[in-house]
C-alpha cells in the first residue's frame, strides 16, 4: 500500500535529482561547445546588422539558449507540480530531461530551445492566472502559430513520409534512451511512446479536455500544413545524412521543428506513467525511479560525451589564414558564406590585410570584399575568372558542408582542379568543412 505524502517526498527527492542533472549536463555541454554549426551562422547573419561590429564568441551566442533550456525544465516543473501534484512532475521532468532533442537545442545558437521556453512558460502563467480553458487554448495556439511561422522554410518533402514514420517520429525524437534508438530495439521506444500516449490522453480526456485540446492543437495545424505541403513535419533524412553517417546529429536535427510541442506532448505520456506509479507501493515507486535515474543519467552522459560536435570550420580557415598573401584570393559558396563571415568577424581573421576574398549569396549575386561585382550562374570558370581579374597567384576554395548542394557544389569545383590543375592544387578537410589550394 501507497502512503501518499511518503510517496510524495520520493518524488520530491528525484525531481531534485532529474532538475540538477538537467542543469548540470546542459553547462558541461556549454562550456564543451565550439565552432557555429552552418545553421548557427546564418542566424547569426540575420542578427548581425543588430550585433553591429561587435565581436561575439560561440559562448557567447549560446548563452540565452542555454538560459532557455535551463528555465524550461523549471517553468515546466512548477506547472506540473500545480497542476497534478509532486509525483507526476517527477514523471514529466524525466521524460523532459531525457529528450536528446532539448538538451542539444539548450546549447545550441537557434531559436528552437526558445519555442520550447515559450510553451513552456504559456503553461506556467495559465496555471497560476484565472485558468479558464479559452485562455489556454488561446495561449497554445498563438505560440504553435509564432514557432511554426518562425521556422517556416519552404516546403521540403520529409523523411516520415516513409515506411518508418514510426520508427523515425516516435522511437528517436520523441523518447530518446539512447539504448533502444538505433537497430531493432527502436521498436520498443516506439511502442512505449505510443501505449503512453494513447492511455494518457484518454485519461487527460476525463479529466481536463481543454488541455488535452491544447497538447494536440500544434499536432493538428503541423500534420495539417504537411498534408497541404506548406510547411515539413521536419528535416528530411537526406543523402548528406546517410554520406556524413552522423546518426546522433541526424537524431536531434530531424526533429528541430517539433521541439516546441514537447513540453505539451509529455503531459499525456507522463499522466498515464503517473496513473501506474498511483497503484503501487513505496518500494516498487523508489525502484522504478532508480531506473528512471539511471536511464537520465546515462542518456545525458552520452550526450556529454559527445557535445554537439563541431564542423571545425575555424580549423580550415585558420590555415588559410597562415597560408593567405595579399596576392591570395579565398571564395566561399552561397551555403558556406555565413560561417565564414562569421569567422571574418573575428581575430585573427579580421586583423590580416591579405586576406581578400569574395562570396556569393543566395540569390547568385557576387561581392569581392563586400563590393557587387556581378551574377553566379554555377560554373567553376566563372570563379576562376573572378580570380585572373584580380591577377590571384593562388586561390583557396572554402566549403563548409551543411547540406546536400553545397557538398555537390564543393564536388563540382574539386573536380574542376583536380582537372586543369594538376600538380598545382592541395586540399584539407575537417569533420564537415573544408578548403581546396590552387596555385596560378
Amino acid at each position: 500500500m501507497q502512503d501518499p505524502d511518503k510517496a510524495e517526498k520520493i518524488c520530491t527527492v528525484f525531481s531534485v535529482f532529474f532538475l540538477c542533472l538537467g542543469m548540470v549536463s546542459r553547462a558541461v555541454i556549454y562550456a564543451k561547445g565550439r565552432d557555429l554549426w552552418l545553421e548557427e551562422a546564418v542566424l547569426w547573419d540575420s542578427l548581425e546588422p543588430l550585433i553591429g561590429g561587435f565581436e561575439i564568441s560561440e559562448l557567447a551566442l549560446r548563452f540565452l539558449p542555454l538560459l532557455a533550456g535551463i528555465a524550461t525544465l523549471l517553468l515546466a516543473y512548477i506547472f506540473a507540480k500545480k497542476e497534478f501534484g509532486g509525483r507526476f512532475a517527477c514523471v514529466f521532468l524525466f521524460l523532459l530531461v531525457c529528450s536528446d532533442s532539448l538538451l542539444f537545442y539548450s546549447v545550441n545558437f537557434s531559436l528552437y530551445g526558445l519555442e520550447a521556453l515559450l510553451i513552456a512558460l504559456c503553461l506556467c502563467v495559465w496555471s497560476y492566472s484565472k485558468r479558464e480553458a479559452k485562455t489556454l487554448i488561446a495561449l497554445i495556439t498563438l505560440a504553435s502559430i509564432f514557432c511554426i511561422m518562425s521556422n517556416y522554410n519552404g516546403y521540403e518533402v520529409s523523411y516520415w513520409h516513409s515506411n518508418d514514420f514510426f520508427i523515425q517520429m516516435l522511437g528517436r525524437h520523441f523518447i530518446d534512451f539512447h539504448y533502444f534508438v538505433f537497430g531493432p530495439f527502436v521498436w520498443l521506444n516506439a511502442l512505449i511512446f505510443v501505449l503512453a500516449l494513447g492511455f494518457g490522453s484518454f485519461f487527460l480526456y476525463k479529466e481536463k479536455k481543454y488541455l488535452l485540446l491544447s497538447v494536440f492543437i500544434p499536432v493538428v495545424i503541423l500534420i495539417l500544413l504537411h498534408l497541404l505541403q506548406i510547411s515539413p513535419l521536419g528535416m528530411p533524412y537526406s543523402d548528406f545524412m546517410r554520406i556524413m553517417r552522423n546518426w546522433s546529429q541526424m537524431q536531434v536535427i530531424g526533429s528541430k521543428y517539433i521541439v516546441f510541442i514537447m513540453p505539451l506532448i509529455f503531459i499525456p505520456v507522463a499522466l498515464c506513467m503517473h496513473k501506474v506509479f498511483l497503484k503501487v507501493g513505496n518500494p516498487v515507486l523508489v525502484g522504478i525511479l532508480i531506473i528512471f535515474a539511471f536511464l537520465a543519467l546515462s542518456s545525458n552522459a552520452i550526450r556529454m560525451h559527445k557535445g554537439i560536435g563541431a564542423p571545425e570550420s575555424s580549423e580550415i580557415l585558420l590555415r588559410i589564414n597562415e597560408n593567405a598573401t595579399s596576392k591570395s584570393l579565398v571564395y566561399a559558396d552561397s551555403a558556406s558564406r555565413p560561417i565564414f563571415e562569421y569567422y571574418m568577424s573575428r581575430r585573427p581573421l579580421r586583423d590580416n590585410p591579405n586576406l581578400n576574398y569574395f562570396y556569393v549569396k543566395k540569390d547568385g549575386y557576387m561581392y569581392l570584399n563586400n563590393n557587387f561585382i556581378g551574377k553566379y550562374y554555377g560554373q567553376p570558370d566563372e570563379l576562376f575568372d573572378v580570380m585572373k581579374n584580380f591577377k590571384a597567384e593562388n586561390a583557396f576554395f572554402f566549403f563548409s558542408f551543411g547540406d546536400f548542394s553545397s557538398v555537390g557544389e564543393s564536388t563540382t569545383i574539386i573536380e574542376y582542379v583536380q582537372k586543369n590543375y594538376t600538380g598545382k592544387s592541395r586540399g584539407f578537410q575537417s569533420k564537415h568543412a573544408g578548403a581546396a589550394w590552387v596555385k596560378f
